[in-house]
């Protein structure tokens, strides 16, 4: 009975809102963007080693996480 309502599921995944924000920018406004994203990464690794405090490592990550993002882009626009 309810499968009639039942959505389709997209096969392309969903954007993430980094990856939307990122895409809206232009390759020259992502410089910054970077510079940023390296800077996050190793101030909160550095707090990681010496706190051991897990939210200064999963900063890290999501830093990690926006850098991959923003190259990824810049690879597309640049093949």
């Amino acid at each position: 009975m309810g499968t009639m309502f039942k959505k389709k599921r997209n096969p392309e995944r969903e954007r993430t809102k980094v990856e939307k924000r990122v895409e809206s920018l232009p390759t020259s406004e992502l410089l910054p963007w970077v510079e940023n994203a390296l800077y996050a990464i190793g101030k909160n690794l550095s707090v990681w080693q010496k706190t051991q405090d897990a939210y200064a490592l999963e900063e890290a990550r999501m830093g990690a996480e926006v850098l991959h993002v923003i190259l990824e882009t810049v690879k597309k626009r640049n093949p």
